[in-house]
């Protein structure tokens, strides 16, 4: 395959100005359409005339291959770039020599670093003060947590007891009865509810006691009295006695009087105050604990929060810390693997100024300063323009050969092509849009370094046994393909159908036998091309040229009036409705609306309507571009040109 490439196609470029659009053969849905056809942009739709010449060329069966060849720059499959990690501006100091073999960890460019160390003694006392301050804010939490901690706890315990005491002044069943009504309860009527208990209970049944006691001993002392008197009456007591028994009986009496009153206190004022004073109590102890709960929460809180800060102060301090530290270290440039030195000089200023990579320039942050290429796998990068990229393909063969190295041919394969176009010089020529493709090398001889300048040659395709004449000996006349053969009766202005093309060749694949001589340019005296004229459609849509779906036509009409009908509106025998269309510059809205009313039509009419088209048809008319666009079948051949890559990627022709 390269030795006919080389023999046959030796030095053929595809390019934007210099193509062949191959026409895509058309299949419509329901109608054949007519449509336009590829011209040779670089014709430019006319043909040049070479009065007198009278050269002609052979129609042969050969090989025919299809390349794009674009010039390049060889570089290294896989390349370490070195940078600057050094933030802001720094002076280089010292810089290994260009073309240096070096292994890893070899230093390769030294930075000054008299500010970063300077900022480094600065940063590590910012950093001392930021822990100082971390560990002054760690104790203050601890501190807080501990006093929240021992507050809570007594605040709790005087809830606790303040519970107890409630209980056990009023019972547990009756405290707790207060407890769930909120405190919603008349105090003074539970003296007497059956759920008293506790202290209250028991005083209570005290005072009583007292009160029966009183009663019973003012008893005795009534009847004492009585029997003293009975017996002074008798004379077996005297009068002093009888005196010391009453005066003893009033003591009683008096005594039950005390005790009544004892009792009555108790129910009006002293149950009530004491009931009341205890459920109070245990109420604000209970709010005194949530009071001791939120404002140590709060200064736990703060002291948090001064402990984060500080915390974060430090660690940020120590992020500036660590950074300057690194900085400083990213002075001293080191080689990541082994390779050789090549300067990355800067190319992105405009005017193609580049600084030099030398002790005492000044270099940026992420400034590429250094390349080290793997030269074990080597590829040539080339840029294809807009208008061929998308024939070539991941994975096409390829030659090359290095300019530095004339006299070997290298192998190679397509491995990458841009997604986007490379807009690196934008400003030299906006309107050029070319696309990065690298082509990597099967082998890497001896001597190759990157930057030599290449010539890459991008196989296409390549057909055998195709008939092929000079590309020179193909025009365009009245928007079709021609050849002027030489014929025994004179000169034959013919129609043909093309294909695949270089610069040198293209392949007939219709109206042409081999054998046959062809005029290299348009020769004196050749005659027109004849085509069938064409028919200038109706000023109406293209829906309104058939019938109306489900009308019957002139031929299924029923009865005279149906075939008067039909007849009157210009239907005739074919059933339309108006005259046939210039099938050849529909409208793609009259072919919708064509397609439309064919798809609704009864299966008879439809059949008979499509055979009236194809008689309207004329001859051989190519099809149209909006066909290929649709989607029709193509052949499947690629190459530049004629081929299908331009048929279907570069758009309609000229």
């Amino acid at each position: 395959m390269a030795g006919s490439a080389a023999g046959t196609v030796a030095g053929t470029t595809a390019s934007a100005s210099r193509r062949w659009v191959r026409p895509a053969i058309g299949a419509g849905v329901v109608v054949v359409l007519a449509a336009g056809i590829a011209v040779w942009a670089g014709l430019g739709g006319t043909s040049r005339e070479a009065p007198g010449s009278g050269k002609t060329g052979l129609a042969v069966r050969e090989p025919l291959v299809v390349s794009i060849t674009e010039s390049g720059e060889v570089d290294a499959k896989r390349s370490t770039v070195v940078r600057c990690e050094v933030e802001g501006n720094s002076t280089i100091v010292w810089v290994i020599e260009e073309g240096t073999l070096v292994k890893e960890g070899d230093e390769l460019v030294r930075l000054d670093s008299a500010d970063l160390e300077e900022r480094l003694r600065s940063q590590e006392m910012v950093q001392k003060t930021a822990q100082a301050a971390f560990q002054k804010a760690d104790k203050a939490y601890l501190i807080a947590e501990s006093n929240r901690e021992s507050l809570l706890s007594a605040a709790r315990l005087a809830v606790k007891f303040a519970l107890l005491d409630l209980r056990k002044y009023l019972g547990a069943d009756l405290a707790d009865a207060i407890i769930q009504a909120e405190g919603n309860t008349d105090f003074d009527a539970l003296v007497n509810d059956s759920r008293l208990g506790g202290e209250a209970l028991q005083q209570k049944r005290i005072l009583e006691s007292e009160i029966d006691l009183a009663e019973e001993e003012l008893k005795r002392a009534v009847s004492t009295v009585e029997w003293t008197r009975r017996l002074e009456s008798r004379g077996y007591v005297t009068g002093t006695e009888l005196e010391a028994d009453e005066l003893a009986a009033r003591r009683k009496e008096v005594a039950l009087g005390q005790a009544k009153t004892a009792l009555d206190l108790f129910l009006r004022y002293g149950f009530p105050k004491m009931a009341e004073q205890y459920y109070t109590d245990w109420l604000e102890a209970g709010r005194e604990c949530d009071r001791v709960d939120a404002r140590t929460q709060s200064e736990l809180d703060s002291a948090k929060a001064d402990l984060d800060n500080s915390r974060e102060a430090l660690r940020l301090e120590e992020t500036r810390l660590e950074k300057v530290r690194e900085q400083l270290a990213a002075t001293t440039i080191t080689a990541p693997q082994p390779g050789m030195v090549v300067y990355h000089t800067s190319q992105g200023r405009r005017w193609g100024s580049s600084e030099s990579l030398e002790a005492g320039s000044t270099v940026l942050h992420q400034q590429s300063l250094i390349k080290l290429p793997d030269l074990s796998e080597m590829n040539v990068e080339v840029r294809l323009h807009e208008s061929v990229v998308k024939q070539a393909g991941t994975g096409d063969p390829a030659f090359v050969r290095i300019d530095a190295l004339p006299d070997q041919r290298l192998t190679g394969t397509v491995t990458k092509i841009a997604v986007m176009p490379d807009r690196a010089n934008w400003w030299l020529n906006p309107g050029l849009k070319t696309y990065t493709t690298e082509v990597t090398l099967d082998e890497t001889p001896g001597g190759l370094k990157p930057g030599m300048s290449a010539q890459v040659e991008i196989l296409i395709d390549r057909r055998d046994d195709v008939l092929q004449v000079p590309v020179s000996a193909v025009h365009v006349e009245k928007g079709f393909q021609v050849l002027y053969v030489d014929t025994a009766k004179g000169i034959e202005t013919r129609r043909v159908t093309v294909g695949l093309s270089n610069q040198q060749r293209v392949e007939i694949t219709d109206g042409l036998t081999e054998g046959e001589r062809v005029y290299l340019y348009r020769p004196t005296g050749a005659p027109a091309l004849k085509v069938p004229p064409r028919v200038e459609p109706p000023d109406r849509t293209a829906g309104q040229l058939l019938p109306e779906p489900g009308r019957p036509s002139a031929d299924n009409a029923t009865g005279p009036t149906g075939r008067a009908r039909a007849e009157s509106e210009g239907g005739g025998e074919s059933g339309m409705t108006g005259r046939m269309p210039d099938l050849k510059n529909l409208t793609p809205d009259q072919v919708k609306k064509m397609r439309d009313h064919l798809k609704n039509l009864p299966e008879d009419q439809r059949k008979r309507l499509l055979g009236e088209m194809q008689k309207h048809l004329p001859a051989g008319a190519p099809p149209r571009e909006s066909d290929r666009r649709d989607g029709r079948p193509a052949d499947k051949g690629r190459g530049s040109g004629v081929g299908q890559r331009d048929a279907q990627k570069t758009g309609p022709a000229p």
